[in-house]
């Protein structure tokens, strides 16, 4: 390789370095202006959010079955309104389920609609599986209910809710509007453990 050739890839590696210490030094400019926030400010900022799209992983495991499956999601929240759609290779849909504010749900799979009052016992009766869907809004956000314990940024942990699930949070990332929001954690309810991965954040208003 020739100076000239070397400066150059010199100049590029020096460019993208400087680029990526920038980002983290913005990401955590961002998260601890959040964590310097009292809680109810956080709460009020993270309630603040119109809409929010992201799409990611999500394993799904029985506690008792022994049963396993991971497939892509996609969670949609919008005022009154929010989705999870479960897709395959190919973008493939499995199964989504559509909540509203009223409790109304909705849940699609195998060419079938089954309509009821509660996301939670819907999905028991379907599918046996054991999920906190009413309350996926505020745990998707990092805002969950319960008895709440935090990292060292102020960002909560783990959120106990009684004997129904257990909330463990794993690593937050900054997003637009500075709003730190989980993209790895965990639920854990007397059924079902569900993991969660966030790939892409797709919309934030």
């Amino acid at each position: 390789m020739n100076r000239l050739n070397l400066k150059k890839l010199l100049t590029i590696a020096t460019a993208v370095s400087m680029l990526t210490l920038l980002n983290a030094c913005s990401t955590t400019s961002s998260n601890e202006e959040f964590s310097k926030l009292s809680r109810q400010e956080q709460i009020a900022q993270l309630n603040n959010i119109n809409e929010l799209e992201e799409n990611g992983k999500i394993a799904l495991i029985s506690r008792y079955k022994k049963a396993r499956f991971a497939v892509n999601c996609t969670y949609h929240y919008k005022k009154n309104y929010f989705s999870l759609e479960f897709t395959g290779p190919m973008g493939m849909q499995y199964a989504m389920l559509e909540v509203y504010a009223n409790g109304t749900t909705f849940l699609k799979a195998q060419g079938k609609v089954n309509k009821g009052d509660s996301a939670r016992e819907l999905l028991k009766t379907q599918f046996g599986l054991d999920i906190p869907v009413e309350d996926l809004p505020a745990i998707m956000v990092g805002a969950p209910k319960g008895e709440l314990t935090y990292d060292e940024h102020g960002f909560v942990k783990t959120a106990k809710q009684g004997e129904e699930y257990l909330v463990t949070y794993k690593q937050y990332q900054s997003q637009r509007r500075g709003l730190p929001l989980p993209t790895n954690f965990e639920i854990l309810t007397p059924f079902t453990q569900v993991k969660v991965n966030i790939n892409n954040v797709l919309r934030l208003n």
